[in-house]
């Protein structure tokens, strides 16, 4: 017997408790309160904010770097609420490095610097962050997905919430219960990159806009010995292991003597897909100057994700017709500083205004929501993306291209490139992807052996990262039956020597032999990055969410 979906209705709706939603919501019930404390006539609206994760800030992944102006604007006084903030940044350096030596550049252009910004473990800001939104009295449901959007004349009224229960083949166990109808007058998307509720709307509300671009980003905690760095260092990294045709680079930051984050970012994508972020990172930590830092150390927490990295050209619309676009679901992340937290807040701040306007005139309309768009563009967050717009993007000539046009020249032994200025080149399109390389045209992959002290296979990062996911429930990873049989078996093995295996940072992807070909899907050991969405050279492979509550369970990523 099908069991109907109960409908429960709010006036606003955040999906995602990430920075962006959560300063929103934050922002938006200061405003009330201090509304209400001035007039006669009470806004009491009922908000809510639901999170897949199974609890705040458990499927949150950064360096992270937080530059404090959002925050500031809204919450001055986070430092004496308790706000986490791990380090201030205490120095900071470029390097270049070859396989076995290291360069230091000689300068940071001032759009490189980092002065003042604050070193954070991005899931324990989400947490406390949830902590002070509870505390404002705004209701947060972690545990629920959100499938789908709900329509309703030709507008966003809702969204539908994961059915719970179901076994592998999608049919109802003893403890099924039907996901949730949420109704609202405004649903607010900040889902982080590649949102699945996005895309959705994305096709449902097509606008022309240029599509997005993806980097991916593998990270690990490190517990390491004394005496090697300071609290707040910065270090940022070119070169090694990549090739000069390739983008990316890595990071470590010291949130204590003891404590570091460190990380890698690649670029897998239709064009690439034998990117492999994962190897990167761990050949990346071989560096003689990495491997020293990190020697007698262990690594406590491991996790991966996709960027939005196409920067201002590449944001999507801010609204549509009952919806709003927050954080890295709108593109809110400037590659030039390595930073987005502090771009993601604006931009709630700006969805809050821009909500509170709409419940002072009890005017919902598309024309209503589309001024969150005219505040974007008078603002900070506008100007610091914009003139940012064409960093990424010079680096598709190479690195060396990229590093003249972005100011940074070399100066070292075989290594030297003319001097430039930091420029901003005029608009460019951004490159087209599509199957330009066939297996051929591709590098062959090193042998690489994990030691499981200093680098791990994927399974060992896998223990460290928190994931659970129920082993009897649908798979959330869709590829057409007809698809497997005609493209990632002949095809793609003929072409790509089937990228799947490479590209995916939790080995969800196996081809098997025995008896007979086969593709394999371990969606047990899913990240939620979705570089498999990004990446895949066919576009075949679609990426659902599973029963909330699955998923990594980061703590200090």
């Amino acid at each position: 017997m099908k069991q109907e979906r109960e409908s429960v209705e709010f006036d606003i709706v955040f999906v995602g408790a990430g920075p962006a939603n959560l300063a929103s919501a934050i922002h938006l019930q200061r405003m009330i309160k201090r509304y209400n404390a001035q007039s006669a006539t009470l806004l009491e609206p009922l908000i809510a904010i639901i999170e897949k994760g199974r609890y705040a800030g458990a499927q949150l992944l950064s360096g992270a770097l937080l530059d404090p102006r959002a925050l500031e604007e809204f919450f001055p006084d986070y430092r004496d609420q308790g706000c986490p903030i791990e380090a201030t940044v205490s120095n900071e350096s470029l390097w270049f490095l070859t396989a076995k030596r290291k360069f230091s550049f000689p300068f940071l252009p001032e759009p490189f610097s980092n002065k003042g910004a604050h070193l954070v473990s991005l899931s324990r800001l989400g947490a406390w962050m949830a902590e002070k939104a509870d505390e404002e009295g705004i209701q947060l449901f972690d545990n629920t997905a959100a499938t789908a959007p709900f329509l309703e004349n030709g507008k966003v009224a809702g969204i539908i919430t994961d059915d719970k229960g179901l076994d592998l083949e999608g049919n109802q166990k003893a403890n099924f219960e039907p996901g949730l109808l949420l109704k609202s007058n405004v649903t607010v998307i900040g889902e982080g990159s590649d949102g699945s509720l996005a895309r959705q709307l994305s096709a449902l509300f097509p606008s022309g806009s240029r599509g997005q671009r993806y980097e991916t980003g593998v990270k690990e905690t490190w517990r390491i010995a004394e005496g090697h760095l300071k609290a707040g260092e910065v270090h940022q990294f070119f070169g090694y292991p990549l090739s000069a045709e390739s983008y990316g680079g890595g990071w470590l930051y010291a949130f204590s003597p003891t404590i570091i984050s460190i990380g890698f970012i690649s670029s897998p994508g239709p064009e690439s897909p034998h990117c492999d972020p994962h190897r990167n990172l761990q050949r990346f930590k071989k560096h003689p100057l990495l491997a020293t830092l990190l020697e007698g150390g262990s690594m406590i927490e491991s996790g991966a994700r996709t960027i939005a990295s196409g920067g201002f050209d590449a944001m999507p619309p801010l609204y549509g017709p009952g919806f709003l676009v927050t954080g890295e679901s709108a593109g809110m992340v400037n590659m030039q500083r390595h930073k987005g937290i502090h771009l993601a807040m604006k931009s709630g701040l700006l969805a809050a205004e821009t909500l509170f306007e709409a419940l002072l005139h009890n005017d919902f309309s598309t024309e209503r929501l589309g001024s969150y768009a005219e505040r974007f563009r008078k603002s900070w967050a506008f100007e610091e993306l914009h003139a940012a717009r064409n960093y990424r993007k010079a680096f598709d000539k190479g690195l060396y291209a990229g590093l003249v046009q972005a100011g940074l020249q070399l100066s070292f032994p075989g290594l030297s490139l003319p001097k430039t200025q930091l420029t901003i080149p005029a608009l460019a399109p951004l490159p087209s992807l599509g199957l330009k390389k066939r297996k051929r045209d591709f590098p062959s992959i090193p042998e690489f052996r994990e030691d499981g002290i200093l680098t791990f296979s994927k399974e060992q990062s896998l223990f460290h990262s928190g994931v659970m996911h129920e082993e009897n429930q649908p798979c959330h990873l869709h590829i057409k039956p007809e698809n497997i049989a005609e493209i990632c078996l002949k095809k793609c093995a003929e072409e790509f020597a089937n990228p799947c295996r490479h590209f995916c940072p939790a080995s969800v992807y196996e081809i098997t032999t025995e008896p007979v070909p086969a593709l394999k899907l371990n969606a047990s050991n899913c990240l939620h990055c979705k570089t498999c969405e990004v990446a895949d050279p066919y576009g075949i492979i679609t990426w659902t969410t599973p029963e909330g509550g699955s998923g990594p369970g980061y703590k200090l990523s």
